[in-house]
């Protein structure tokens, strides 16, 4: 295994003086590897304890001077350009298309850019996850300056622009809210905020659907949904439908059809599969899928229904999981290109062909589009500074550093390995396809924590999580390491050897993932509320602060609290409070209930009596605060 790993390295061609003449400005031919993703190990440095190197990305060339940038977004500017955006550096640079030269075009470290749509020819919308802004930004003489700002509290996720109203559409990851923009003039200099638009759920990526009229507004993280019509009259928006997907990390959402169909990247986690090898290898705990829907149907039904008339598209098969998609495009010639995020390659295919070519390119694609004349696709890779461009009808893969690169620090090098499927057997997922983005994606897995079958238990935030020791529902792991190793051996079935600078790295990126912010935060409003004091003096009342104690919210021991699952289990280690309205969707240890207020109400947790109207009303303000 470890000869073929090294031979699959060497074969790619790169070398010093290759990477000199990266660096110089020239693009780097790469030859396409075959449909296995086994160079990932070398990239991510699995066979060395000092590796953590990326196929055109060297420890070599590391330098003081560097920088570790991120780029995670790309947009076609017009025929000719494409912009990218980084988003650790605030950097912005324009590609030429034709002879792939890279210019630096903007530099604010305050910014972190994360999202980007052009508006028009020479003015371009960003979100600037640092300010919570999305930022228009203008170019004059080839130079690109800050036109304005525009407000959007608790963490910008998703950007949409509607042309025929002028509208901008911007989702709030942690607000949990919509929020829209109008400009009011045809140059697009002054612009209204709309009324917000409250979601059900932590909002992620957003597309116009134009046929129907409609937005569509997807999950962060889980499985929710929603549709969105503007109310002629009054400027607010109506919510048509709130629904759940089977699957999670819903990636981006491609308009097919003006809008009467829609394609979406996505996994499924099926919470009633063994995490052992002969489970994953089939993509029977988790799978990587395309799912092409009628928009219709997502209109009219819910449940197994949303399905009618669908497509499921597989993007892994046995040997070859696929895992993380993380985007998708189309060219005029009904080409399309998902991005691969946890094997480090994108697969190119038509609808109908029913096969993927998978070529590999930077460490961690992330965002994609097709050039102009459609001939090449433009690839970002976020965790190795790079773009690839790879010509469609060769398939050679060009390589583009953005700049030398500085020394990853132990959390960023955690943070490879945490969104990296050649951690698991197969490929098949990453710690991400659970723990999406370091939070949960509210699914239920059967990962044998429990030492038990058939008891599946809901995904647990990784959010702020670094003292609320022990770990799992039974709380059986004494430590966040003592939790990493179990999860590499067992839920995913690592083909590797579990060294100590992986489970290091990945404890120090963990342990860096801060709280949620709570949903009173995120929307700027104040816990200073005669609510939230009434419903912390029922908490107390109540005793909750037994199981739920200190700063952390929780405690170390196991607790009997009325719940069982199916093997009878009634013992189990409360999970910290801390964030709890960002988890609305599944809450309890299998994610039974699906609000807090549902925790109370319905199942009745753990109170002494009944509550009045005002005071369940207090308590929830209470634990939506925390």
């Amino acid at each position: 295994m470890f000869s073929q790993y090294s031979s699959g390295y060497s074969s790619s061609g790169v070398g010093d003086k290759s990477l000199t003449a990266t660096y110089s400005g020239q693009p780097v031919n790469l030859n396409p590897f075959d449909a296995d993703y086994t160079h990932s190990a070398v990239q991510l440095g699995l066979l060395s304890e000092a590796g953590y190197v990326d196929i055109a990305d060297s420890r070599h060339h590391r330098t003081p001077e560097g920088k570790y940038r991120q780029p995670v977004a790309i947009e076609l500017l017009n025929e000719s350009k494409a912009m990218v955006v980084t988003k650790l550096t605030g950097e912005i640079f324009v590609l030429d298309q034709k002879d792939l030269s890279l210019q630096a075009v903007f530099s604010d470290q305050q910014r972190s850019w994360t999202h980007l749509v052009v508006l028009r020819p020479g003015l371009c919308a960003a979100i600037d996850i640092a300010a919570s802004q999305v930022v228009l930004l203008s170019e004059s003489d080839s130079t690109w300056r800050v036109l304005s700002s525009l407000d959007a509290p608790g963490l910008p996720s998703g950007i949409a622009w509607e042309a025929t109203e002028r509208m901008l559409y911007v989702s709030g990851q942690w607000s949990q809210r919509l929020y829209r923009f109008q400009a009011t003039d045809s140059g697009l200099t002054n612009w209204q905020k709309l009324p917000d638009t409250d979601l059900e759920f932590c909002g992620g990526t957003i597309t116009w659907l134009a046929d129907p009229q409609l937005l569509m507004v997807a999950d962060a993280f889980g499985s929710n949904f929603a549709l969105l019509a503007n109310r002629i009259g009054d400027h607010q928006m109506t919510v048509r439908q709130h629904s759940q997907f089977y699957e999670h990390n819903i990636a981006q959402v491609l308009a097919m059809d003006n809008g009467k169909q829609v394609l979406i990247p996505m996994q499924l986690l099926n919470p009633e599969a063994r995490s052992i090898q002969g489970e994953i290898v089939w993509g029977n705990v988790v799978s990587n899928n395309l799912r092409l829907l009628q928009t219709e149907s997502l209109l009219q039904v819910n449940g197994a229904s949303l399905y009618r008339q669908a497509r499921l598209l597989p993007l892994g098969n046995a040997g070859d999981g696929a895992g993380d998609p993380t985007s998708l495009c189309m060219n005029n010639e009904s080409i399309m290109a998902v991005t691969l995020g946890g094997t480090d390659r994108v697969a190119i295919g038509k609808l109908d062909a029913g096969n993927w070519k998978k070529l590999s390119v930077g460490m961690r694609p992330v965002d994609a589009q097709f050039s102009s004349d459609g001939r090449r696709l433009l690839v970002v890779n976020q965790f190795s500074d790079s773009l690839s461009v790879i010509d469609l009808e060769s398939e050679r893969v060009q390589h583009i550093q953005l700049g030398p690169l500085r020394e990853c620090s132990l959390a960023e090098r955690g943070e490879r390995l945490f969104f990296h499927s050649t951690l698991s057997h197969d490929g098949w997922m990453s710690c991400h396809s659970c723990h999406s983005r370091g939070h949960t994606n509210g699914g239920s897995n059967l990962n044998l924590t429990d030492s038990t079958l058939g008891t599946p238990k809901r995904v647990l935030s990784l959010m702020g999580q670094a003292e609320t020791f022990p770990y799992g529902w039974t709380g059986k792991l004494a430590d966040l390491e003592s939790q990493i190793v179990h999860s590499l051996q067992s839920t995913m079935a690592t083909d590797y050897p579990v060294s100590r600078s992986m489970v290091d790295s990945l404890a120090a990126y963990v342990r860096n993932l801060p709280v949620p912010p709570s949903l009173w935060q995120a929307r700027g409003q104040s816990a200073d509320h005669e609510d939230v004091r009434a419903g912390q003096a029922l908490f107390e009342r109540f005793s909750c602060q037994d199981c739920h104690s200190g700063t952390v919210f929780t405690s170390q021991d196991l607790h009997d609290v009325g719940l069982a699952d199916e093997r009878e289990q009634t013992l189990f280690n409360p999970p910290s409070l801390l964030g709890v309205s960002q988890r609305q969707s599944a809450l309890l240890h299998d994610g039974r209930a699906t609000s807090i207020r549902e925790v109370l109400q319905r199942y009745r947790h753990q109170l002494p009596e009944d509550l009045t109207a005002s005071e369940l009303d207090a308590l929830v303000a209470y634990l939506i605060s925390l």
